[in-house]
């Protein structure tokens, strides 16, 4: 073992070798630097194919002569001129292999090993190439790139920048041995191309490209012809381009996705923005500091979305959660090496002059001919807006079957109340109700037309946001002096019919109802992040007690840490299973979110994208999924678990999570559930506490309950069927109950935009 450790302790002292010997036997010095290598057992490995170089050469330099194969030894021998074949040419030592190798000398050896170039290559040209300097920072697509021009002896010098060293997960794009493991990146590289070109120029920069070593990098014994950019780091790739611009150098880039590649041609363009203008404005100050993840949005605005392959965008969801970075593949690093070699050539030569971005896109290149086409899994809404006839049809049919010394009431007072129903909150903002009122009595109807969506199962969403509307007509009809009576109406013939509502005055005033009317308008979902804030438990009691003044009304909460981690977990899963389904991923993108605070003001419905309280790189998460396609292919490959991730950041925030169920799964149930659960929020609102419902466990746990996993994959029904018992070990609910409000309570910042609500006109009619 003792062995084994000065081995390892020997070998680590040449991790930054990697220029070779290279020794001429005609010249004193470098023989016995040859003969003491041989001497001292140094090395166990020599090649000598002098005489097949010398045949290449001969062969190469008579083109149009078919020289017959036994003539060789004498032309060989005569080319010679008495020269020990043994001391011609170079013999170049390899420390880190203890290789000895013999070759031609440079001249001889350039002649022809770029033999088979010619002339896609000519050798005027290749002199010119042999003149140039290039500056290659990042080695993953860098080191293809790197290679191929090596090869193609596309430069004088090389100057290779990386900080990094060589890890098992960098074999599946860099080339390289296992024995290379632990080696810096620049080491593995100028190794590499000594191999292929032991005459071939390579200087490594082994801390990467940094504010101190900058100038040299670009400068130091000749100003670079060419950047080629290949690193991760967002800081540098900017600074580098803006002192390549400075110093009018052109710079290529190429991605390892869609074989996109970037030419910015600061030397014909020296004010050009860098990177096309797509960063413009981003802080390079603070911009090192930020994580995997929040590097995300600016590569996307750096790259395009749009221009971003499926699989990318799939996997960009994934990173620092079932991924550590962003995937690269070998084949793609190839296809950069190659096509970024190509370009750099040919600027160098004159050749291409223009800025751009380029695609080399395999996929659509060499794609499928006959494409399965893209089917959408998602139900069309069989619905349309409800009628006004129908609304006037079922309001003539209505027998009321108490009689109530009733008022009538006029358009003013019928307005006023309908206007404070309709600030109540609903799933999605879809505002699923219409009003009537017709000879005293005001009706509330379900139009399924707006709450048409897979979170709507058994129309369950729906009557807690009818309960939660007819709770802030009570409320605010209590300040008017008047009592509001409800008749709960749907039946198994027709369920659009939700309750009718008649009016007499107030027996008491009820204060503690009464007080709830001035957070009616202020009420709002409040998703701004926060630190966490302990709120005292005598106030989550309050809100306890104000929701289960409802009959029936059971209210929970939960503060231990464990818990709330618990609950996050299976909140997450959750928001996973609804995004990843394609009905739920629908009704998110299509019906609830509005994408442009315009389009939120034209409708007056939905959710404006602004109001999520989203980081930048959540808001590019969102914006990542917005693609049928991209959670299609997220599906195959089994992943999206980034997004349980947004779960887990919000409860680590909560203050408590709190929870109000009803005795039983009925629609009846639901609705007392919504008045239950909107007497709690008005109360949050008058204490100034942020309600973040993370409602997506009751809407998919009830379709496992009670639906027999209708709409759901067989994946989501085996891991929704784990959480909910992993759920009712928390919460002890069993499984009956109506389960209407999961919600985060925090102390937060009140947020500046607030969701809309459609124009009175399109929601009520009033029929004298």
């Amino acid at each position: 073992m003792k062995n084994l450790t000065s081995l390892v302790a020997g070998t680590n002292q040449l991790k930054q070798i990697h220029q070779p010997q290279i020794l001429r036997l005609n010249n004193a010095v470098d023989k016995e630097v040859f003969n003491d290598l041989l001497a001292g057992e140094k090395v166990p490995f020599v090649t000598d194919e002098m005489y097949g170089q010398l045949y290449e050469l001969i062969k190469s330099r008579n083109p149009s002569i078919k020289i017959p194969k036994e003539e060789y030894p004498n032309r060989i021998n005569d080319f010679l001129n008495g020269t020990d074949i043994n001391e011609y040419g170079a013999w170049v030592y390899y420390p880190w292999s203890q290789r000895l190798v013999h070759i031609l000398d440079e001249d001889e050896f350039i002649e022809v090993r770029t033999n088979r170039n010619q002339y896609k290559i000519t050798r005027a040209e290749r002199d010119i190439l042999g003149t140039k300097k290039i500056g290659i920072i990042g080695l993953s697509v860098g080191q293809s790139i790197a290679l191929t021009l090596a090869m193609e002896r596309g430069f004088g010098e090389l100057r290779l920048a990386d900080f990094d060293e060589l890890e098992l997960s960098n074999l599946n794009r860099i080339r390289a041995g296992v024995h290379s493991l632990g080696l810096p990146k620049v080491v593995v590289t100028a190794r590499e191309i000594a191999e292929i070109d032991p005459f071939l120029k390579v200087t490594c920069f082994f801390d990467g490209l940094t504010d101190k070593n900058m100038d040299d990098f670009f400068l130091q014994n000749g100003k670079l012809d060419i950047l080629v950019d290949e690193c991760d780091g967002l800081d540098v790739k900017i600074n580098s381009r803006i002192k390549a611009r400075e110093l009018r150098i052109p710079v290529v880039m190429d991605t390892s996705d869609r074989g996109m590649l970037d030419v910015e041609r600061f030397d014909l363009e020296p004010d050009r923005p860098i990177l096309h203008g797509t960063v413009e404005g981003v802080d390079t100050s603070t911009i090192k500091e930020l994580t995997n993840e929040e590097k995300i949005p600016i590569i996307l605005q750096m790259l395009g979305i749009e221009n971003v392959s499926l699989r990318i965008k799939a996997s960009m969801i994934e990173v620092e959660q079932t991924i550590n970075t962003w995937p690269q593949l070998a084949s793609s690093v190839v296809l950069g090496g190659a096509v970024g070699a190509d370009v750099c050539r040919r600027i160098l030569l004159d050749q291409f002059h223009d800025s751009g971005r380029y695609y080399v896109d395999l996929d659509e290149i060499v794609g499928d001919r006959n494409p399965k086409p893209f089917v959408t899994q998602v139900p069309k809404n069989p619905f349309s807006p409800m009628p006004v006839d129908e609304m006037r049809l079922l309001a003539q049919k209505y027998q009321p079957k108490n009689n109530l010394n009733t008022v009538d009431l006029d358009d003013n007072i019928i307005v006023e109340l309908v206007n404070a129903a309709c600030a109540a909150p609903s799933t999605g903002n879809d505002q699923p109700w219409k009003w009537l009122y017709h000879k005293g009595t005001l009706f509330l109807y379900h139009d399924e037309y707006r709450s048409f969506s897979f979170g709507d199962f058994q129309k369950t969403a729906s009557f807690i946001s009818f309960g939660a509307a007819y709770e802030n007509l009570n409320i605010h009809a209590l300040t008017l002096g008047l009592e509001p009576v409800y008749e709960f109406l749907p039946n198994e013939q027709n369920e659009r019919l939700v309750a009718a509502i008649r009016f007499k005055k107030a027996e008491s005033p009820k204060p503690e109802l009464i007080k709830l009317d001035r957070a009616i308008y202020k009420r709002h979902t409040n998703r701004n992040p926060a630190p966490k804030t302990a709120i005292p438990v005598s106030i989550i009691e309050q809100l306890g007690g104000i929701a289960e003044t409802i009959p029936g009304a059971k209210f929970q909460f939960f503060t231990d840490e464990d818990t709330l981690k618990e609950l996050g977990t299976v909140i997450g899963a959750c928001d996973r299973a609804r995004l990843l389904n394609p009905a739920g991923h629908n009704d998110f993108i299509n019906h609830e979110m509005r994408w442009t605070s315009e389009d939120a003001e034209r409708t007056r419905d939905g959710i404006d994208t602004k109001t999520l309280g989203f980081t930048n790189s959540q808001l590019a998460a969102l914006n990542i999924i917005r693609n049928e396609k991209v959670i299609t292919t997220i599906n195959k490959l089994e992943g999206g678990y980034g997004f349980d991730g947004l779960a887990h950041k919000i409860i680590k925030t909560a203050s408590a999570i709190c929870m109000i169920t009803l005795p039983e799964y009925n629609l009846a149930n639901f609705f007392e559930g919504g008045r239950a659960m909107e007497r709690f929020w008005l109360e949050a609102t008058n204490l100034n506490l942020a309600v973040h419902p993370v409602i997506s466990p009751f809407y998919l746990f009830s379709r496992i309950l009670h639906g027999n996993g209708e709409g759901l994959d067989a994946r989501a029904i085996k891991e929704l069927t784990e959480l909910r018992k992993k759920f009712d070990k928390i919460v002890n609910l069993g499984n009956n109950r109506a389960e209407v409000f999961l919600t985060k309570i925090a102390i937060a910042e009140e947020p500046v935009l607030k969701s809309h609500r459609l124009p009175l006109e399109q929601v009520l009619v009033l029929n004298k």
